[in-house]
């Protein structure tokens, strides 16, 4: 204290004191246990965390990730498909949520694949038939999934001549050799019997190549295989801007899929110079995705739109 402090002073400056040890009493303790016992301070932060904030759906996916895909494939001697992965490491995920639903598609398509980038594993998983695709000709189709389009490329192979004898001679196709010059990738599906009815597969030598939304890893894995044989890629899509992505994403790398081999690409898909020359701005899609219009700007630009695309797609919703 100053030299010639007053009683009065020295009496607040005692007060402040007492008021400060008071309030600080109960944090004193707790710090000198934690300096005999390192289980004191997890106990501290235990307490002024909540237990579900210890975990998000990420975290709690990712401590048992490896346990579930190990379960889900025999020790990773087999295949396991996204689901059951998915299957296995539920209960616990919804357990560490305090009972909230684990959204399987969340699982599959980001928190899965999200794992295996970011721990660097290369596990055997797959994932079930979205689309279909189907050769002009011959009728062969399968379905676009992990297993189907895998068996599909291990059969492929050059015209096998079936000589005649008491049965007529055939040339037998696995692939594109000598059955089609290429593909044709249609955004939705149910369009094939429109196209078979006035034989357009069979007349152009076309394969047909249906989803449902986006292109999956195994659609993109048939597309690169076949660019090798110098299959080119025509690819229909309304304008919008889940086409326009279908159509960028089948021409560049994601974080779920890099192409080993460059695709000739030709978009043949409703465009906004299409829109104007048919007339139809008056029926343009009202429907949007949701999301700042910064994002959705940022993404149709990255798909190849237009100047002109982004502001007529952003002002009619």
């Amino acid at each position: 204290m100053a030299v010639g402090a007053t009683m009065s002073d020295r009496t607040m400056a005692s007060r402040l004191k007492d008021s400060v040890l008071f309030v600080t009493r109960d944090w004193a303790k707790q710090r000198k246990a934690e300096e005999r016992h390192a289980s004191a301070l997890a106990n501290r932060r235990a307490g002024l965390v909540r237990a579900s904030d210890y975990y998000n759906f990420k975290s709690a996916a990712f401590e048992v990730m490896e346990q579930a895909y190990m379960a889900a494939s025999a020790n990773g001697t087999l295949p396991a498909s996204a689901r059951q992965v998915m299957y296995q490491a539920r209960p616990f995920v919804q357990d560490k949520m305090g009972g909230r639903q684990l959204d399987d598609q969340y699982f599959c398509q980001q928190l899965l694949p999200d794992y295996m980038e970011e721990h660097e594993v290369t596990w055997d998983v797959t994932y079930d038939d979205r689309g279909h695709f189907t050769e002009p000709h011959t009728q062969h189709s399968i379905g676009l999934g992990t297993i189907s389009v895998r068996n599909y490329l291990a059969e492929n192979g050059p015209p096998k001549l079936e000589k005649p004898g008491f049965a007529a001679g055939s040339v037998d196709t696995h692939g594109p050799s000598g059955c089609f010059g290429a593909v044709l990738f249609i955004e939705k599906e149910g369009f094939l019997p429109l196209l078979e009815a006035v034989h357009i597969p069979d007349r152009y030598d076309l394969a047909i190549m249906s989803t449902k939304g986006m292109a999956s890893t195994a659609a993109r894995t048939l597309i690169d295989n076949l660019c090798q044989h110098q299959v080119p890629l025509l690819v229909l899509h309304d304008l919008d801007k889940a086409g326009l992505s279908i159509l960028g994403t089948l021409k560049r790398n994601t974080r779920r899929f890099t192409f080993n081999h460059q695709a000739k690409v030709t978009d043949l898909g409703l465009r906004l110079a299409d829109v104007r020359k048919l007339g139809l701005e008056a029926s343009a899609e009202a429907a949007f995705d949701r999301g700042r219009d910064s994002a959705k700007l940022e993404n149709l630009r990255l798909n190849g739109a237009t100047r002109e695309e982004p502001e007529f797609l952003l002002t009619t919703r």
